[in-house]
């Protein structure tokens, strides 16, 4: 009874080493895959929507430039310019500020904050030469303006694709690494896991095979007699050796005077 409660210790311990080896290896390959998604959703959540604010802000911002600048070859005021349907300076600028009202929502790098409140400053400054008619009476000062706010745009937009482009390289590199750490894991595991599977039968067969050894023996010395086994089964043999010394012992003669 001993002897099988041993088998029995060693085939639960033997199963819950295969169950924890395989988790690990789950868990480990779940973990590394879920790094690689947290920086891909870094880049679509942090810095691509940046990127796009800012290259919708110097769309607008262009667009509206070389309408101003048309305005000023032909000294058209901006007063002038909304009224005769040509353009709409408030729909450029609007369209840009609710850009940067979006950029404002999205600051999520070391150093963007202050990118883009000097964005924003600079807004309102080209916005007050603009009504002001500076693009027809100093061209010069609302050039240096627009180019001010021009570069301002550029430089958050400049930033997002650097860390864009970093990222990038960083998951590729991740990738990499993860799965070579994977393929390492997988090695190591299945390794583990063939060890067991061999090791664990020989835990529980070798009693089994000891126990029906002992058996055989029992019958040879106490019956006088060779017994004769039909299967090659463990379980089966032990079973049946079992069978013929009941009957033996019962009957108390050779089972072959019984016949």
């Amino acid at each position: 009874m001993k002897r099988m409660r041993k088998v029995k210790t060693s085939l639960n311990i033997g199963v819950f080493l295969i169950f924890i080896v395989s988790f690990a290896v789950l868990m480990i390959n779940i973990g590394a895959n879920q790094r690689v998604v947290n920086k891909a959703q870094s880049l679509l959540t942090d810095n691509y929507p940046s990127v796009k604010y800012a290259f919708e802000m110097l769309t607008e911002l262009d667009e509206l430039n070389v309408q101003l600048i048309y305005a000023h070859q032909i000294k058209i005021d901006s007063t002038t310019l909304q009224d005769s349907g040509n353009v709409d300076i408030q729909i450029f600028l609007e369209k840009i500020k609710e850009n940067m009202a979006l950029q404002q929502q999205n600051i999520t790098e070391q150093g963007e904050k202050e990118l883009t409140e000097s964005m924003q400053k600079s807004l309102m400054v080209y916005q007050k030469s603009v009504f002001q008619n500076e693009f027809i009476q100093n061209f010069e000062a609302y050039w240096t303006k627009y180019q001010n706010l021009r570069v301002n745009i550029l430089s958050i937009h400049n930033l997002n694709i650097a860390l864009l482009e970093s990222k990038n390289e960083e998951i590729k590199n991740s990738t990499l690494q993860i799965s070579n750490t994977q393929e390492k894991v997988g090695i190591v595991g299945l390794a583990m896991l063939v060890a067991f599977i061999f090791v664990l039968p020989m835990l529980i067969i070798n009693p089994i095979d000891r126990l029906t050894e002992r058996m055989i023996n029992f019958y040879k010395t106490n019956f006088n007699k060779e017994i004769e086994i039909k299967t090659n089964h463990e379980l089966e043999k032990l079973e049946e050796i079992f069978e013929k010394i009941v009957l033996e012992t019962k009957s108390g003669r050779p089972e072959s005077n019984q016949k």
